[in-house]
C-alpha cells in the first residue's frame, strides 16, 4: 500500500550525502527531528551536513548529534537531497540556505497547517502533534532502526512541542509513540531534569523584568508582555533567543486571557511577535497576516516598526479573531 513516505524513503535510499536542516532559532521540536533524522541517516552509512544558522540554544547542547552541527556551507558540495524537518517556509531555513545553489531533491517534513509546501517531496501532517512524530512514522516505515540516541531526540521533539503533553496536539498517537520511543531508551526523567530544570539566574531575572510589563486589552482577553533589548542587556543576554522563550505562556495562563502576546525587539529594530491562546482562538491566521506562520494555538512571526504600532496592528487583528 502506497504511503506519503514512499517518494521519500526511495531518495534517502538512493542518495548517498544529504543537508538536514531546521528553522532559523530552532527550539526543542526543531532540534529533536534535526538530530534524530541525521543520526538515523548516518546509521544508514549516509553523510550528513547538519546546519543551524545560529549555535544551539543551551537547553539543548547536551543532544545526541550536536557535534555534528555546521553554522556554514563553506566547501559543502555534491549533495543529493536536503531533508528540512518543522519549518514551514524556505525563507524560514535562513538566507544561507535559500543562496545555496545545489540542494539536490528538497523534502519538506512538518507539521504546521500554513506550510507553503516548498520542497520537492512535501510531508506535511498538520494533525501531528510534532515534525519529530512525522520523523518517527518516517523511519518506522523505512525500516530505520531507532537506536537510544535517535529515541531521546525524537521524544524531546513529541515532548516539547505537546508542552509536556498539556496542549491540545497531545493526541494519543502522541502519547504511543512516546511510549514508544521510551522503550527504545529515551529516559523522560533524565530528559526533563536536562530540558525545563536547568536555566541560568538569568532567565529568570529577566522574567521578572517581563512580567512587570503585563498589559491587558480587548476587555482582558489578551495579555500582551514585552522583552527590549534594554531588558535583554541588564541580563548579560545579547540576543534573547534563550532567556526569553516561554515567557508568553505566562501572560496566556492568566485567568479570563484568552490569547497571550509577547513583542520582543530586535537589533534591526523590528519586533518578534510570538502568540499562544486557548481553546479555538487561530493566532496562525494572524501570523501569516504579518507574514508568519505556525499552529491554532502558537503562532509567530517578524513585524517591523516601533513597539506602539506593532503592538496596535498585532492587537487589531487578535481583536478579529476574538469577535
Amino acid at each position: 500500500m502506497a504511503t506519503i513516505f514512499d517518494k521519500a524513503i526511495e531518495v534517502v535510499k538512493n542518495s548517498k550525502k544529504f543537508i538536514i536542516i531546521t528553522h532559523i532559532n530552532p527550539e526543542g521540536d526543531a532540534l529533536g527531528s534535526l538530530f534524530g533524522t541525521a543520526l538515523a541517516l548516518k546509521t544508514m552509512g549516509k553523510e550528513v551536513v547538519v546546519y543551524t544558522e545560529v549555535p544551539i540554544p543551551n537547553p539543548f547542547e547536551f543532544l545526541p548529534g550536536v557535534d555534528l552541527v555546521v553554522h556554514s556551507f563553506d566547501g559543502v558540495t555534491d549533495i543529493d537531497a536536503t531533508i528540512a524537518v518543522d519549518c514551514g517556509q524556505l525563507s524560514r531555513l535562513g538566507d544561507d540556505f535559500v543562496n545555496f545553489k545545489e540542494p539536490g531533491v528538497i523534502i519538506n517534513m512538518d507539521h504546521h497547517p500554513t506550510n507553503s509546501n516548498f520542497g520537492d517531496i512535501n510531508i506535511v501532517v498538520p494533525e501531528a502533534s510534532a515534525a519529530g512524530e512525522i520523523v518517527y512514522d518516517f523511519l518506522v516505515e523505512a525500516g530505520i532502526a531507532v537506536d537510544k540516541d535517535i529515541a531521546t531526540n525524537l521524544y524531546i521533539a513529541i515532548h516539547t512541542d505537546t508542552g509536556g503533553f498539556k496542549y491540545s496536539s497531545s493526541t494519543a498517537a502522541a502519547f504511543r509513540k512516546a511510549g514508544e520511543l521510551v522503550t527504545l531508551g529515551a529516559d523522560p526523567w533524565d530528559i526533563s531534569m536536562r530540558v525545563y530544570e536547568n536555566y541560568p539566574v538569568e532567565k529568570f531575572r529577566l522574567l521578572g523584568q517581563i512580567l512587570n510589563t503585563i498589559d491587558l486589552s480587548s476587555n482582558d482577553k489578551v495579555a500582551t508582555v514585552k522583552v527590549s533589548l534594554e531588558m535583554l542587556k541588564s541580563v548579560g543576554d545579547d540576543g534573547g533567543k534563550d532567556l526569553s522563550d516561554g515567557a508568553v505562556n505566562y501572560a496566556r495562563s492568566i485567568r479570563g486571557v484568552e490569547v497571550g502576546l509577547l513583542l520582543r525587539e530586535c537589533e534591526d529594530g523590528s519586533y518578534k511577535i510570538s502568540m499562544r491562546s486557548k481553546s479555538e482562538v487561530d493566532v496562525a491566521c494572524v501570523a501569516e497576516h504579518f507574514g508568519g506562520g505556525g499552529h491554532i494555538n502558537a503562532a509567530g512571526a517578524r513585524v517591523e516598526g516601533i513597539f506602539e504600532d506593532v503592538k496596535a496592528r498585532v492587537l487589531g487583528e487578535l481583536a478579529k479573531q476574538l469577535n
